[in-house]
């Protein structure tokens, strides 16, 4: 009987260990091509406004990380010095990842103040995880185009595509306005 005791408290600890949070470092680099053609394509207007998302003040575990912490530095400084294209958003936060797809989406605003009262580039991102980590960015990017009759015209163009993930591996994903990189790194 005894031993059964230790088993099933043992159990019990690793069943509530697998639970845990294990705290992740995510770093976002968000870039627009700007000089991409727009006047062609047919971009919806999206239904609803932006996502939103919890600040970056520390608050539930998620707190905002220096640029000392950034591995995509290198690839930063690249979009930077190419013709067309520009970084709107580029920060690393840690937040804790539950088992069972409960984080808490983190707010995006970056760029420019349009017309509407937005900023160029606003949303959320939620990084979560079941088996796999699993990135959702849920993010608005509005941006001004000239049309052929000399006047512009505000469009909004929406990435909303998850991805699954491996930690330690920079992820890439691609629209044709905008392109976000995430790199995610376990902290414990």
């Amino acid at each position: 009987m005894k031993k059964l005791i230790i088993l099933c408290t043992a159990l019990l600890a690793l069943s509530g260990y697998s639970q845990a949070a294990t705290y992740y470092g995510i770093e976002v680099l968000i870039f627009s091509r700007d000089n991409a053609s727009t006047r062609s394509e047919f971009w919806p207007t999206p239904d609803s406004p932006p996502a939103s998302g919890i600040s970056l003040s520390g608050s539930g575990g998620y707190k905002e990380r220096g640029p000392g912490s950034f591995f995509l530095n290198s690839t930063d400084q690249r979009i930077r010095n190419a013709a067309g294209m520009r970084v709107i958003y580029h920060k690393a936060w840690s937040q804790p990842v539950v088992q069972g797809r409960n984080s808490q989406p983190v707010a995006i605003r970056a760029g420019y103040m349009m017309d509407d009262g937005y900023h160029e580039l606003e949303g959320a991102i939620t990084v979560d995880r079941g088996r796999y980590l699993h990135f959702k960015p849920n993010l608005q990017l509005r941006r001004n185009i000239a049309l052929g009759d000399g006047s512009t015209r505000m469009i909004t163009a929406l990435l909303d595509e998850p991805r699954r993930m491996k930690s330690r591996e920079a992820h890439y994903i691609d629209h044709p306005l905008f392109g976000i990189l995430v790199y995610a790194t376990p902290l414990n």
